[in-house]
């Protein structure tokens, strides 16, 4: 009897050896799975910044050469979404010891600057002989960090290393979550651009404006627990984390920021302001669920994902948002970014309006696969919605006298839309929102709702990927 429970005993540990044999493979696979989709990730991330600096510094370079008003405004514009793109690409890594604020504030001060020039020339001024050398001072800068990047592409291409998380040791011996390479890399990097004179104008990511940023309705002052426990509860309320650090984060937003990490090595980053205890941003540095592309058909996944978004919105408090448009911040990526804005009514009676507040932009990724909010940003809403500065008056030019303005070749799609947009930080407009088309090609058009004045014109390009204006 005795010899038979010993065989048992040993029957059942040979079982439970290849059952803790069978998970452990399991865990690994999972586990390399998931760390080649964050090294492919960041490997596309990677190489696209290194393909929109590079074409900055192109578009720099035309702006200064061309000859009309019309491919000066093109260049500068187009400027613009390259260096929108390269900050998005930059928002992709997540580094552990290096700060990678000085080159995103680089890259989006130079598309902000282009923006004003071709604002500029829009209205019918002229750009000046010291804004011009501007110009091709930011393109010897941009040469350089295009170079650098470029520098860093061959070194990863020649020596085979990946960009991303280290090796999968670091899932399970505690190596260091990302290559001492690159943060080495982006280190200099971020040096170099801290040395580099911003330009001196009046725009959202100009220096003074970025120090002067306030928000529109500060609160009473928190402390660091009072942040850690705001953000504990924020993306994931309910989640246990391996550790939780908190630091001082003195940008645009006084703000603490509150790190939770998990075994995995994986974070989620959150911006508590310090006035008012306000959720600024957060992010989850996790890789979105992969989905076989036949499970769920796209439409479907593009709609759970809004549905997502506009429930947590609705469990964060947050009403009259309505949905602007969105995008995949690239191919593949699983991932869909949706933008909401608060709409109000101007007027009374008769002559009351929906109107749009542009400025108050809220910002929502989620996943396709499973409908997880994956990043949450409400910088704009936080500093301009509700501003005491803010008065909104009717307009005194009618929707119709508006539409009179429109180019006569340019087809009106369905009906005008009273909104604010912003000119600059110290300067918003309120005015006729008018989808067009001509020919192929879409935009829209911004007529000032008090002087009946063209204020702005975008051209809108559609694709898979959602839709970008320029």
């Amino acid at each position: 009897m005795k010899r038979n429970l010993g065989r048992i005993g040993i029957a059942v540990l040979g079982i439970l050896a290849v059952a803790s044999l069978l998970f452990g493979a399991n865990q690994y696979r999972q586990a390399q799975a998931a760390q080649l989709a964050i090294t492919g990730m960041q490997q596309r991330a990677m190489f696209s910044l290194i393909s929109h600096v590079e074409n900055i510094e192109g578009c720099l370079a035309k702006a200064r050469a061309a000859s009309t008003v019309g491919q000066q405004t093109s260049f500068l514009t187009a400027t613009w979404s390259h260096a929108q793109a390269a900050a998005e690409n930059l928002a992709q890594f997540g580094m552990a010891s290096t700060d990678l604020t000085a080159i995103r504030q680089f890259v989006s001060r130079i598309g902000d600057y282009c923006l004003v020039l071709s604002q500029k020339l829009a209205r019918g001024d002229s750009v000046t002989q010291a804004e011009w050398s501007e110009l091709k001072r930011l393109e010897t800068s941009t040469k350089d960090l295009a170079a650098a990047l470029s520098d860093m592409g061959r070194q990863a291409l020649s020596s085979g290393r990946r960009i991303g998380k280290a090796s999968l040791a670091s899932l399970f011996l505690g190596a260091p979550a990302v290559d001492d390479w690159l943060n080495d890399g982006f280190s200099e990097l971020d040096t170099m651009t801290q040395s580099i004179p911003s330009p001196i104008y009046d725009g959202p990511f100009s220096e003074a404006n970025q120090r002067a940023m306030a928000l529109a309705r500060p609160g009473t002052p928190i402390d660091m627990e009072a942040a850690k426990n705001i953000a504990g509860t924020f993306l994931r309320p309910g989640e246990s984390f391996q550790s939780v650090r908190v630091e001082d984060c003195e940008g645009s937003i006084p703000s603490f920021l509150v790190t939770h990490k998990r075994p995995d090595g994986t974070e989620i980053t959150t911006a508590v302001a310090k006035q008012g205890g306000y959720v600024v941003w957060c992010a989850d540095s996790e890789t979105p669920t992969s989905v076989p592309a036949a499970a769920v058909p796209e439409g479907q996944n593009l709609d759970r994902a809004r549905q997502a978004a506009k429930d947590f919105l609705a469990s964060k408090g947050f009403s009259s948002l309505v949905e602007t448009g969105w995008r995949r911040p690239g191919a593949g990526s699983g991932r869909v970014v949706f933008n909401f804005v608060p709409e109000v009514t101007v007027g009374k009676g008769e002559d009351a309006e929906p109107c749009r507040l542009y400025p108050d932009l809220v910002k929502v990724e989620v996943s396709e696969a499973d409908g997880k909010v994956i990043s949450f940003d409400q910088r704009g809403y936080l500093t301009t919605n509700d501003h005491p500065s803010r008065i909104l008056r009717e307009p005194l030019v009618s929707k119709e006298e508006a539409r009179a303005v429109l180019k006569k070749d340019l087809q009106v799609q369905g009906d005008g839309r009273l909104c604010v947009i912003p000119m600059l930080p110290t300067r918003e407009v309120m005015a006729w929102e008018f989808n067009c088309k001509e020919g192929d090609d879409t935009y829209l058009v911004y007529i000032n709702a008090m002087n009946g004045q063209e204020e702005a014109i975008f051209q809108v390009i559609e694709s898979e990927e959602g839709s970008l204006t320029v």
